[in-house]
């Protein structure tokens, strides 16, 4: 992997800034400063990642790799205030809400190449009040045999609540169906369609989208003086910015610029069910021990002990946040023998381990 510098990295976070929040960046040079070191120190700690195996080590894997990255994301503690909504403050304060951690996310993966899909929802209460908007992502990785995951991460319903509490695993590379099972319902962001087109939350909600694609609002039809054709037309130029979105996304090379109404909806069909083929769980077995051997590793460096023990006490730390994982599902599911992520819980003693 290339190296970057401080430098590059304050580049790329006033990048990440502006493109998420706007051009008025309301820290002083010393805070951006601040945020670009910590950025440069973790990203320089993966780049010399070693996993340990017995007496052999070896370059970490894709989901070894990803699963530091939504620790260092998510392991901030939920906070809302003005600094926890972007990715300096985030950064600077180790406190976050959604739009930080998605947006830090949206830099690392940036800078290790792993396809990010910035999402948004809205999310309603079991009574279907409306709580607000919610941002949450996907990601496209390997798994160790090189097959393809697109797979959600709502690092929010896994961060810690307060500095006590521990990382969870509910959220973390699941199916986006599952998401509701563990958060508030959610729905593609706000009245207007194009929201449909890249979140794909459910197969209903992609029928929807197809759906509300030749809908004409008769109100807005009146308030805008245009016709039905031009609203319809409006729809599809719509579908055509997200498709180019999702083009970048799924690392395809189609050219939306000239297709007709219909060719642009037959490439929508087929970019969903691309998705739907790849958007299969990963083994959870991997998932755990690409979990263990990122933090044995991370414990290693920054305490430097041998790998043995840091194996340990990692297995410690992953029984803990297991358990915060499964008393969560145990709240959320009515039957709680169909949790997705792991089929045991570890026996882990209650003693002091490192974070």
């Amino acid at each position: 992997m290339k190296q970057i510098n401080e430098s590059e990295i304050k580049q790329k976070l006033l990048q990440t800034f502006s493109k998420y929040n706007g051009n008025n960046i309301p820290y002083s040079d010393l805070e951006i400063a601040q945020a670009a070191t910590k950025v440069k120190n973790f990203i320089d700690n993966l780049n010399n990642m070693i996993i340990y195996e017995n007496e052999n080590s070896r370059k970490p894997t894709e989901l070894e790799i990803f699963s530091s990255m939504y620790e260092f994301v998510a392991n901030r503690v939920y906070v809302e205030q003005d600094t926890s909504h972007d990715i300096i403050g985030t950064l600077i304060t180790d406190m976050g809400v959604c739009q930080g951690y998605c947006q830090l996310m949206s830099f690392l993966c940036e800078y290790f190449n792993i396809p990010f899909l910035y999402k948004r929802s809205e999310t309603f209460d079991e009574y279907k009040n409306p709580l607000g908007s919610h941002a949450n992502f996907e990601v496209i990785v390997h798994d160790k045999n090189g097959g393809l995951h697109c797979l959600h991460c709502d690092p929010t319903i896994d961060s810690p609540k307060d500095k006590n509490d521990w990382l969870g695993f509910n959220a973390f590379l699941i199916q986006d169906s599952d998401i509701n099972n563990y958060y508030h319902k959610q729905i593609p962001s706000g009245t207007d369609i194009s929201s449909f087109y890249y979140n794909f939350l459910s197969s209903e909600n992609f029928d929807k989208s197809i759906f509300l694609l030749n809908q004409v609002n008769p109100i807005e039809q009146m308030i805008s003086g245009k016709s039905e054709e031009e609203i319809i037309g409006e729809h599809f130029e719509k579908l055509r910015d997200n498709l180019i979105s999702l083009n970048s996304f799924f690392g395809m090379n189609v050219d939306f610029k000239n297709l007709s109404h219909t060719q642009l909806l037959d490439a929508y069909k087929e970019m969903y069910e691309y998705y739907r083929n790849i958007s299969q769980p990963i083994n959870p077995e991997e998932l755990k021990e690409a979990i263990i051997n990122a933090k044995t590793s991370n414990i290693i460096f920054e305490n430097n002990i041998v790998p043995d023990e840091a194996s340990i006490i990692s297995q410690q730390i992953f029984g803990l946040r297991l358990k915060k994982t499964l008393d969560q599902q145990k709240e959320c599911w009515e039957n709680t023998d169909e949790h997705y992520m792991m089929h045991s819980e570890m026996k882990v003693e209650d003693t002091h381990i490192i974070k």
